[in-house]
């Protein structure tokens, strides 16, 4: 009911743009130039990352780590939540960083909202039905703006995608995440 819920939200939403970045068809988010997301019955991974943000690159390495050790149990999805990113500038961003997942690239901000996202980056965890699993820090390697750690004591992403994985209770469901702020 929920997935019925979503995609009636989404259509609605690009239904009043005039813009053709993103639509859907058949249950899959589809961005022309880039990969298509399919909605599915696995948990998903979500990161929020801004080609401008220093923190995203800064991170982007990480990410790349995270999706290749849980790509057989989560799918993985990055997206770009602005009105304002160049495509080109997106597209390389992806391109230097070596983003090897799914992207969207949310002009219309729907994913944006959905997740409440305001930060990059960002993380979210849902399960199939889209309910939220955990979301917020990757790590504490940043102890705030302009501070970075020198090692990370807490993998909050990490241990939430394994406790998920062996059906264990999830400690903690949300962090505030530190970066820059998504404009809406």
């Amino acid at each position: 009911m929920r997935l019925i819920f979503i995609i009636s939200i989404i259509f609605s939403f690009n239904a009043c743009n005039q813009k053709k970045n993103t639509q859907i068809r058949s249950k899959t988010f589809i961005d022309e130039k880039l990969k298509n997301i399919e909605i599915n019955s696995r948990p998903k991974v979500f990161f929020s990352l801004d080609p401008e943000c220093p923190l995203c690159k800064s991170y982007s390495k990480k990410i790349n780590e995270i999706r290749k050790e849980f790509q057989n149990h989560y799918d993985f999805y990055t997206f770009f939540p602005s009105k304002v990113y160049s495509k080109d500038k997106t597209l390389d961003f992806i391109s230097i960083n070596k983003i090897d997942m799914k992207i969207i690239i949310d002009t219309n901000q729907v994913l944006t909202k959905f997740l409440n996202a305001k930060i990059t980056p960002e993380c979210f965890v849902v399960d199939s039905n889209f309910n939220l699993i955990y979301k917020g820090l990757i790590d504490d390697w940043i102890k705030e703006l302009g501070r970075k750690g020198q090692f990370v004591q807490n993998e909050y992403l990490i241990n939430s995608l394994k406790l998920y994985l062996n059906n264990k209770k999830i400690q903690i469901k949300e962090t505030q995440a530190i970066g820059c702020i998504i404009q809406k």
